[in-house]
């Protein structure tokens, strides 16, 4: 439900200007906080709905707002540890023999980020510097399956068979927006943000849950081509028609720390651990405004 709302949401307000992105590149997650130690990295496709920077009548005060869509591809590891949650908690998993299943893992998710600012340096739409408050939320999933071909070691694998991950992080934090012209058509753009956030990693396998603090930062470069850039007086009103194209590089990193780890209501004797999550994407964007 939270979901649709936020997708509902954009798509309003993207009717009279807004831009829209298509992006490729990879997502990376670390952390073995779903039995995988070593480094997942999985390539990924982004949709997102953007607004760069936009004044409040004429003053300097502005908003920004990035809603991204994640989906990427599926990638299959080995759960390499399994055996030590089965070693510290055999009341749940019964197992003699040493079993180390692959898995296939897939992520999708939103991300949402609003910043509210203002231009310390404002000599027209297409030259500024800002600063604001981001606020934000995040909530990718992992959905993951057993894709073994044998697993007749393994007396109950029930809980491997297929799993989901959810996860949900609320951001706060700076941001700065720049963007200088070389001339009427022809633009250089760059963000940064760095934000403290605090999040819940739930899991059906073995019914587990983490909760952690930690940061998010996202960096933001691009160029910016506006073929058409109109001023129209219809009576009370004038018009702006603005029609532009995008590409840039986008890195978006969320670290949590020191997770506690629980399992069937029990914190396991396992040490507590950091996790990462990080997307390196090259996109190509159109965009439009009336006003």
């Amino acid at each position: 439900m939270k979901k649709k709302l936020l997708l509902s949401v954009s798509l309003v307000l993207s009717l009279s200007a807004g831009e829209i992105q298509y992006g490729s590149g990879n997502f990376q997650m670390s952390g073995g906080v779903f039995g995988v130690n070593q480094e997942l990295d999985i390539d990924l496709t982004t949709y997102s709905i953007i607004q760069n920077h936009q004044n409040i009548l004429s003053s300097n005060i502005y908003y920004k707002y990035n809603f991204t869509w994640y989906d990427s591809k599926t990638i299959t590891a080995v759960q390499d540890s399994l055996n030590s949650y089965s070693t510290t908690a055999t009341s749940f998993i019964p197992t003699t023999t040493t079993y180390t299943p692959t898995m296939d893992y897939r992520m999708q998710g939103l991300d949402v980020n609003v910043v509210l600012g203002y231009d310390v340096y404002h000599k027209n739409e297409n030259n500024f510097l800002g600063l604001g408050i981001m606020i934000g939320v995040s909530t990718p999933w992992i959905d993951s399956k057993d894709s073994s071909s044998d697993d007749s070691d393994y007396p109950d694998d029930t809980l491997l068979k297929e799993s989901k991950t959810e996860i949900i992080t609320y951001k706060v934090g700076p941001s700065i927006s720049l963007m200088q012209s070389f001339n009427k058509h022809l633009m250089i753009y760059a963000s940064a943000t760095y934000a403290y956030q605090t999040g819940s990693i739930k899991n059906s396998y073995m019914n587990s849950s983490f909760q952690a603090d930690g940061t998010f930062q996202e960096y933001d470069i691009g160029l910016k081509l506006q073929p058409l850039s109109e001023e129209i007086e219809i009576g009370w009103f004038t018009l702006s028609p603005r029609l532009y194209f995008t590409a840039g590089y986008r890195y978006s990193d969320w670290q949590l720390d020191d997770i506690d780890t629980k399992a069937l209501g029990v914190t396991l004797p396992t040490p507590s651990t950091d996790f990462n999550m990080n997307s390196s994407i090259t996109y190509l964007g159109f965009g439009y405004t009336f006003f």
